[in-house]
Formats: C-alpha cells, structure tokens, sequence
C-alpha cells in the first residue's frame, strides 16, 4: 500500500486545559496564536514551516496528554538565553544546555509535561532545508 504522504500539515500535541496552555505557548514562548476554537477545544499556532495544534480530548479525539515521548523541537536564536528567560519564570529545565559541533539544546516541557526542545544549529538555520522537498 502506497499511501503517498506529502508533507506534514501540523504537529499535534494534546492537552489537559487549554486555559493553561495557550497562555504557555502564546504569552511565555511567544507563539502566534492563529486560531482559537473553545466550543470544539482547539488552537493553533505559527511554528513555521508548520503549525502547531493543540486540543482537548474528547469523545471525538480520544487522546490523552502526558509524556509520552512525542515532543517538538523549537529554533531559537540563543538556547541559553532561552533557558535561562524561562528558568526566571519559574518553568523546570528538563534537560539542561547541551553543546554539540552542530547545536546546542535544551529541553523544558509544557503544561502537560510534553518535552519542548529549545534548539540552535551552529550553522545558523533552521527548520527544513528545503521545505519544499
């Protein structure tokens, strides 16, 4: 079976309370909230080249949050000015700066322990090469 996937429309992530976190990830990681649909609990977010959805479970999506391994990577310009913005907020660093050849990360987690990766390349980019490939 070829199901011919073409690309990734968006990340999901589910979430206990959206009260909660669309203020984390609009207010405290400064995320463009595109779409807020409280009768269906649903947001979305800019995270290009993609978009990060988040939504409650339901009899409809019968998903629950949690560390479960799933998580997101993030680009930012400077990981230990970013962990460090966000340890002075009161947010737990889960895995503190780590420096490679080709990055440097760090790892905090959402409201509902989901692992968010603060990610720099040591070559300045970020996201897809080509997100058109």
């Amino acid at each position: 079976m070829n199901t011919n996937v073409k690309a990734t429309d968006f990340i999901f992530q589910t979430v206990a309370d959206l009260s909660v976190s669309v203020p984390f990830y609009r207010d405290t990681l400064g995320l463009e909230l595109e779409m807020l649909n409280e009768e269906s609990s649903w947001a979305e977010f800019a995270l290009p080249p993609t978009t990060l959805a988040l939504g409650e479970a339901n009899p409809h999506f019968p998903v629950t949050p949690g560390a479960g391994g799933t998580g997101v990577a993030m680009a930012v310009d400077d990981v230990e000015a970013a962990v460090e913005e966000l340890r002075d907020e009161g947010m737990d660093v889960v895995l503190e700066l780590q420096e490679f050849p080709t990055c440097d990360m760090a790892m905090i987690a959402d409201p509902d322990d989901h692992p968010i990766v603060l990610h720099r390349r040591s070559d300045g980019t970020h996201g897809r090469a080509n997100p058109f490939l």
